[in-house]
């Protein structure tokens, strides 16, 4: 279900009124009849030779997308904004994602061919049979293949040098999977138990490096397949330690972060080609396996140009100033105004998306910092239901967010779905200082002049580190409220901004008090695949690294967890390993519920509306929708049909 809150925004917001319309993207896997055509900047390249034919370059049978609005035309070059290296920010929008299979457009739910054609179950729901189209290839014309995904499983996955711990999502019944390919099309995966819910996980997951990578590219960089002499050789020549290192560093092309890797083959519509730094641009892909209703190879776009743009306040003066044909990832309703006064003079559209997230800042004490003092404070569930009753979220949802979002801890979105329990959302949100000031008396933080110090009398400072990106404006100013809140406790509360990768550097490896990240992986049905309320992954596990990494590695590393915890996330399995509606809904209470009554994170405000800016070249672009990173933002609107005109 889509939010609309067209009318609503503009009238609470801005004082304006607006219409909008739903739009319906449809898909189909029919075999086309007619003549293929293509874009004509590979016309040259096909005459000289150098290219094969169309027809040739598609499988068998192409995906045919039916375009949003109309059939397009081919040619122009996207541009797109991301503001950190590590990712592609808005070009995901524009350059898609491609798994085996996908889901629905309109509802997000329902899983829909695409690299692979078909798929069944047997063995009572323990064996999945996937036949990819017959004719894939890589960006490169090399054919993309079961090979590929043998691969991936038997040298990658189960190579302990690149791989030490298996992950849970490939184990049933306390096993791996086993994996077995039948023909070039066509593989089995089987479990020890039933295991439906793998299909959601690979139309969300079963993207490049994920669950298949270019084994032909690739092979040259293993030891199984190459001279390991030679191949400690090359790693050391190129600056690596050991050939593991360097067949990491290959192996980066997934298609989802958005490396830069320019000698990796893709099965994506763009590829990487150049950067200067600043700009990276990307080219379209010759052997791009779908098709329009009228028979033209996709994508229409040739190029798509990403600039790099760290600051949000740069971020959104480019946006507003009609410098992007696409801006999504760091736009907030607190620059709706600044958006509309320009649209017209900036030539582009704003419409209006409803954001997937519970909040969009959502905060977490380390219960496992190393300072024992900290530890020992932060475990204490009285200090974390102080600081969550110390918010002001009515306060902030009218100064951030035109009091069009809904104060909440972290929960499962849409709001009155089959997830959604408004006394849990509610638990701790109220204001109330006075309270918070309470608690931390009875635990023992007095007052040494104007802070409050830790139990045991020595000086306490709190610092937050958080990167500002995928919400930029509205994430400082919570921010900067949240200090005042804090502060107005006796809690010295400090802040650090960093850059996305150093943000990571610091939780995964223990060395942050508190964190800042946006409650995405937070919408139905898509929170099983990743769910970030219960401590199942290191790299998004802030409010307990060292208890993520003994769930990620199944005991082997980090630190032995409490019951609770251990319960939310046996729920979270449960789910997985059943598969039900009954089972999602039952685990998913479970682990909102756990999170919000243990005090895991701090929310503050979510189910707010997302700008989308849309230059007026830009077409295609459904009106309404929903902006999350659950579905890679614009990715699941089909991008390869959007065109320029």
């Amino acid at each position: 279900m889509i939010l609309d809150l067209n009318g609503e925004w503009r009238r609470r917001a801005l004082g304006v009124a607006a219409g909008a319309f739903a739009t319906l993207l449809l898909s189909t896997t029919a075999p086309w009849a007619a003549d293929y055509t293509q874009s004509p900047v590979l016309d040259a390249l096909v005459t000289a030779g150098t290219l094969p034919a169309v027809a040739d370059r598609l499988p068998a049978e192409p995906l045919v997308i039916t375009p949003v609005s109309e059939v397009g035309t081919y040619g122009g070059t996207a541009r797109v904004m991301r503001s950190s290296t590590e990712e592609f920010g808005d070009a995901t929008s524009v350059v898609g994602i491609e798994s085996l299979t996908r889901l629905n457009a309109e509802d997000g739910a329902t899983i829909e061919p695409n690299l692979a054609a078909k798929w069944e179950w047997t063995n009572d729901d323990k064996t999945l049979t996937m036949t990819l189209r017959k004719g894939l290839k890589w960006s490169d014309g090399e054919p993309f293949s079961t090979a590929d995904i043998a691969f991936w499983w038997d040298d990658v996955i189960n190579n302990t040098e690149l791989n030490p711990t298996m992950p849970g999502d490939w184990m049933s019944g306390g096993e791996p999977m086993k994996l077995t390919v039948v023909d070039a099309e066509t593989f089995t995966l089987d479990f020890k138990e039933p295991n439906r819910l793998i299909e959601l996980l690979i139309a969300r997951d079963g993207y490049q490096g994920q669950i298949f990578l270019p084994a032909h590219f690739l092979k040259p960089f293993h030891p199984k397949y190459a001279d390991p002499a030679k191949l400690e050789g090359m790693a050391k020549a190129a600056g690596y330690a050991t050939w593991a290192e360097l067949f990491t560093q290959k192996a980066l092309s997934d298609d989802v972060f958005g490396v830069s890797n320019f000698d990796s083959p893709v099965i994506r519509a763009f590829k990487p080609v150049s950067t200067d730094g600043t700009h990276l641009i990307l080219e379209r892909n010759p052997y791009y396996f779908k098709v329009d209703t009228a028979g033209n190879q996709l994508p229409y776009i040739d190029k798509v140009d990403v600039e790099l743009i760290q600051n949000p306040e740069v971020y959104t003066l480019k946006a507003s100033s009609g410098e992007a044909d696409l801006a999504l990832e760091n736009t907030t309703i607190t620059q709706m105004p600044v958006f509309l006064d320009n649209a017209e003079k900036g030539g582009y559209r704003v419409l209006e998306y409803s954001a997937g997230f519970t909040n969009i800042a959502n905060m977490m004490l380390n219960q496992t910092v190393a300072d024992p003092d900290k530890r020992a404070l932060f475990q204490d569930i009285r200090f974390r239901q102080a600081l969550e009753i110390a918010i002001n979220r009515d306060e902030i949802n009218d100064l951030v967010f035109f009091g069009l979002g809904t104060p909440m801890q972290n929960s499962i979105l849409p709001i009155g779905g089959r997830c959604w329990d408004e006394a849990v959302s509610k638990t701790n949100t109220q204001f109330d200082p006075e309270g918070a000031g309470k608690l931390l008396d009875e635990i023992g933080m007095k007052y040494d002049g104007e802070w409050r110090t830790l139990p045991g009398g020595k000086p306490f400072k709190l610092t937050l580190t958080y990167w500002p990106g995928e919400g930029g404006d509205a994430k400082r100013k919570i921010v900067e409220l949240t200090q005042t809140y804090f502060r107005s406790i006796g809690i010295n509360f400090d802040v650090r901004e960093v850059e996305r990768s150093l943000y990571f550097e610091f939780t995964t490896s223990n060395q942050h008090e508190m964190a800042l990240w946006h409650a995405d992986s937070a919408t139905d049905p898509l929170w099983v695949t990743g769910p970030k309320i219960i401590p199942v992954r290191q790299r998004h596990g802030a409010f307990a690294t060292l208890w993520a990494t003994w769930f990620e590695t199944h005991g082997e590393k980090g630190e032995e967890p409490p019951q609770d915890m251990k319960d939310a996330v046996a729920a979270w399995q449960k789910a997985k390993a059943v598969g039900t509606p009954e089972a999602l809904v039952e685990g998913c209470k479970a682990v909102v519920k756990a999170n919000a009554v243990g005090a895991w994170t701090i929310g503050t405000v979510g189910a707010f509306p997302q700008p989308l800016i849309i230059s007026n070249a830009m077409q295609n672009i459904p009106e309404k929708g929903m902006a999350s990173w659950d579905w890679g933002y614009m990715a699941r609107y089909h991008p390869e049909q959007f065109y320029l005109k």
